[in-house]
Order: structure tokens, then sequence, then C-alpha cells
């Protein structure tokens, strides 16, 4: 699911109440996991063949993010709402499906963290 078109970051969202968080999240997510994932194109229509990458519908993104996180060891969906054609919530985490291409000109998505919600977090307990 990674490409050469990635780096290997971590995706990092922080609230702006950081005690509320902390608390919040020993319960909702693993303080350790990693969100950060990748998917081109070509994985894109291999593995869901109902979903146009190059047009995603709101739920498509949310789709594409389970997609990814279901894969990754340890990940419990705890809560998870459309957004819009880029973006989705996942466990009180807001995240975005960014467009990008490798040097061989591939298409895909990073996912990237954009926020999270207090109010979404507190729903989740």
């Amino acid at each position: 699911m990674q490409g050469s078109w990635l780096t290997d970051r971590r995706c990092v969202c922080r609230t702006y109440h950081p005690n509320i968080e902390k608390l919040l999240m020993s319960v909702v997510v693993p303080e350790d996991f990693d969100y950060s994932a990748s998917i081109s194109f070509l994985e894109i229509r291999d593995q869901l063949p109902s979903i146009d990458p190059e047009s995603l519908s709101r739920q498509d993104v949310l789709t594409v993010l389970l997609h990814l996180f279901d894969q990754k060891p340890g990940f419990v969906d705890r809560g998870h709402d459309v957004n819009n054609t880029e973006t989705a919530w996942v466990n009180a985490y807001l995240f975005r499906l960014r467009p990008g291409s490798d040097d061989q000109s591939l298409e895909g998505y990073v996912v990237e963290c954009i926020g999270s919600s207090v109010d979404r977090m507190a729903e989740l307990l």
C-alpha cells in the first residue's frame, strides 16, 4: 500500500486542549497508533473496484480511509463519518486524502491528518 512518493511520516493530530485530548484519547485509540498510509489509483481500482479514484464521493473517501486503516495492526474503528469529497472523520480525527504522484507519474493519495475534535472524542466513549 505504500508508494515511493511517500515519506515515512507519522500522523500526529492534536486538539487545542492537550489535557482533555490525553484523557479522551487514552480510551479512544492506542497512543502510538500510526495513521499514516497511502494508496495508488491502481490499487484502488484493484482492491476497491466500485470506486473511481479520479472522482471520489464523500462515501468513497471514508471507504478508502477505512480500507487503509483496517490493514494496520491494532486499528479499532470506534466511530466514523463522511465529511466531504476530500475528508472524512475516523476515531475523532479528520483525515484528508491528498492527491500526489510518484517519480514514475503513478497517481495516488496520501492520508493526511488535518485535525481532531474533542466533542467527537467524547461521543466515542
